[in-house]
């Protein structure tokens, strides 16, 4: 029996509109589920990015200000060259800055164009003797009021413990995450046998003048292909909303450790063709199954 597309969309809408309060229980915790999945992508994305930024060794790095005198900056060198407690020391000029910047925003060429290697500061890379906290924390205290010295970010253990939080917050939502899958796909699947037993009469007659199992099975399975995806979007929708809620935090405060949590555009177009491949995927699988178990049973 030939597939019509007009029948299909009539037949879908008609599932959907038939049982409205399963159809928003499945897309409201597929949403949940999914915005779950996001969040713990976003906190992946955000440290992945951090120790990009803090890598080699480098406990610390001390920003020098744009308008900072040659002077200013020498003055800063000799310090870190005559301390006992700095292992090493690396002067970054606003090209390497820049390379950097290349690399970390080359998914982004919007956010290229509207950077010069001008706009960007120079720093100093320092990796202390002793890289215990307490001893990186004095150090760079010392060099944070010098003159031309506009902000010292720390790395060292702070980055192993946001590592290690990072981690744990991450499996703990994704676990969630999987858990609520779960639950849509049986809500799903719940749904779809709902709609199924409520035109039972209707699929036995259909089966009777020579339909195929799968043409009964598409509108049914388009049902919950169509829940998944609404939910998904509205996952992608809270993931975004999270998204500016960091982003502003990160650009107003002072300190800019965490400027890698505001997720570039590609980043978040990314995850949200991640989320929606998993919303249709719980659709189809939920729905699939509830089909395929009625016409065989």
């Amino acid at each position: 029996m030939a597939v019509r597309f007009d029948y299909i969309a009539k037949e879908t809408a008609y599932n959907i509109v038939r049982n409205p309060s399963l159809s928003i229980a499945t897309v409201l915790t597929v949403a949940v589920s999914l915005s779950l999945l996001g969040a713990a992508m976003v906190i992946r994305e955000g440290v992945s990015g951090l120790q990009t930024r803090f890598k080699d060794d480098v406990e610390f790095i001390i920003w020098i200000n744009n308008d900072a005198s040659d002077e200013q900056v020498a003055s800063v060198q000799r310090a870190l060259d005559d301390s006992p407690v700095v292992k090493s020391s690396t002067f970054v000029n606003r090209a390497q800055t820049f390379a950097e910047f290349e690399e970390y925003f080359a998914e982004s060429p919007e956010v290229l164009a509207a950077v010069t290697p001008e706009d960007l500061p120079t720093s100093f890379r320092v990796v202390p003797v002793n890289p215990e906290l307490s001893v990186v924390e004095q150090l760079g205290r010392q060099f944070a009021p010098l003159p031309g010295v506009r902000q010292v970010d720390f790395a060292g253990d702070y980055i192993r413990r946001l590592n290690q939080f990072s981690s744990a917050a991450s499996i703990t939502m994704t676990v969630a995450a999987l858990a609520s899958g779960l639950a849509s796909s049986l809500l799903m699947y719940n749904t779809i046998r709902t709609a199924l037993f409520a035109r039972r009469r209707e699929v036995e007659v259909m089966r009777l003048v020579g339909a195929t199992n799968w043409f009964i099975r598409i509108p049914f399975m388009l049902e919950g292909l169509l829940q998944g995806l609404v939910g998904a979007a509205f996952s992608a929708g809270a993931v975004l909303a999270l998204n500016g809620v960091v982003g502003d935090a990160v650009r107003n405060a002072d300190f800019r450790l965490f400027d890698s949590f505001a997720l570039t555009d590609n980043q978040l177009w990314g995850i949200t063709l991640i989320l929606l491949a998993a919303g249709a995927l719980i659709g189809a699988v939920g729905s699939g199954v509830a089909v395929s178990r009625y016409l065989d049973a």
